[in-house]
């Protein structure tokens, strides 16, 4: 096996300003064409910590990868220590400056004289396209070994790691893993590992990772490549099988999302569906509409925060509010009523809850939350449990609602 080392450059992932998701998203597409990161490092941005790093990884691995300070500023000094390292001078690619000149132009802005320096890499280095960005990406070869050096912006790395370097690491390994990911929600990771082991111990020559994410659990399977042995079948049945197992939990897999797989359930059956949020301030609507194409079936949502807007948007009555109070099924109910009546959806979602960290009662204790989903047949309401924490309990909310909009779907037909 191929080892390899990740060295990641920035003092805001020193400090813990940024999150360094590239070493995460390396190690996982590595993996599939069989290199294995062995070991990671971060540094910050000096010239002493570059050129030691470089020495450390070419000592420790066969392939190194280097993300970061490719950017036009004075502190992205990656490609001037590379130079001084190979002891190579920069070169300036005319076609590259070019192409930046007409990027720029076509924003409606003028490129900056500090920009022109993203035209120029040193010598010996073999380019990588970015389709992305204008930090192009680099391939060293120093003493049989590899180097690849990628800025540090994440959609741009995993442009150049998919594009460019996956098939140069699928040539030097004759190696290639399929993934399947099985999306899970509001399930815990050790009782979902408890249930669906036995299931896949069945299958050999799989590797199996369980993935806590949020609010969600990914079951990431994997198996190499070979000929006459037809993975996507294999996938398919193994898919089938966990959701069989937790059809109210396993909501998708692979790169589907909740909200995706709930638009498509909707389209599926030409429905609309509206919202009526109090706790979550319009995040499950925030999140309906992330998924492009939403506006075939996402007809409006209200953002009822206060008592005196759920009755005047909503029609929920006074009543109701003063009886059982904001936060209850009763009031859930009105809204869900409410959100459909006036918007003139087929299906609304509702929640109201003590999102925290104050406000909470003995009674209705903060993370206590009523969600519901309705349609002109059904009415579906439950109560809730969460934490202690504000925003935790406004995205457990938004997923816990999807995820029942889901199952109230999935009971449907779709139309033809």
């Amino acid at each position: 096996m191929i080892k390899a080392v990740t060295i990641s450059i920035g003092d805001e992932l020193l400090s813990g300003k940024t999150v360094d998701t590239n070493n995460a998203y390396i190690s996982q597409q590595f993996g599939l064409t069989g290199v294995h990161i062995s070991k990671k490092l971060i540094i910050g941005d000096t010239r002493e910590d570059i050129i030691s790093a470089l020495d450390w990884g070419f000592s420790q691995a066969d392939v190194i990868t280097l993300t970061g300070g490719l950017g036009p500023t004075h502190d992205d000094i990656t490609k001037t220590v590379l130079c001084e390292y190979f002891k190579v001078s920069l070169k300036r690619y005319p076609e590259i400056l070019a192409a930046m000149h007409q990027r720029f132009e076509k924003r409606g802005f003028r490129l900056a004289k500090i920009n022109e320096g993203q035209a120029d890499y040193p010598s010996n280095a073999e380019l990588l396209v970015n389709p992305v960005g204008t930090a192009q990406g680099m391939h060293f070869v120093h003493d049989s070994k590899h180097l690849f050096v990628m800025p540090g912006v994440p959609s741009e790395m995993r442009a150049i790691v998919q594009h460019e370097i996956l098939p140069r690491l699928r040539e030097m390994t004759g190696t290639q893993r399929a993934t399947l990911e099985i999306h899970s929600n509001g399930f815990p990771e050790s009782s979902l590992y408890e249930l669906t082991k036995p299931v896949l111990d069945e299958y050999e020559g799989l590797k199996v990772a369980y993935l806590p994410k949020h609010f969600t659990v990914t079951i990431r399977v994997s198996t190499e490549v070979k000929e006459n042995f037809d993975h996507l079948i294999l996938f398919d049945e193994i898919y089938q099988r966990i959701k069989s197992l937790l059809p109210d939990h396993v909501y998708g897999r692979d790169g589907q999302s909740l909200s995706e797989v709930v638009g498509q359930l909707l389209k599926a059956r030409h429905a609309e569906i509206s919202t009526a949020e109090s706790c979550t301030g319009g995040l499950i609507a925030s999140m309906i509409t992330d998924i492009s194409g939403s506006s075939d079936y996402f007809k409006t949502g209200f953002v009822t925060y206060s008592n005196e807007t759920k009755m005047r948007l909503l029609g929920v009555q006074e009543s109701t509010l003063l009886k059982h109070g904001a936060v209850s099924e009763e009031t859930v109910a009105e809204m869900l009523t409410g959100a459909r009546r006036v918007s003139g959806a087929a299906y609304s979602v509702a929640v109201s809850g003590v999102a925290g960290p104050t406000g909470g009662s003995p009674e209705k204790p903060v993370g206590t939350v009523y969600i519901g989903v309705a349609s002109d047949q059904v009415t579906r309401i439950r109560r809730f449990q969460f934490g202690t924490h504000r925003i935790s309990n406004k995205e457990l909310t938004a997923n816990a609602a999807l995820n029942m909009l889901r199952l109230l779907l999935e009971e449907t037909e779709p139309h033809d």
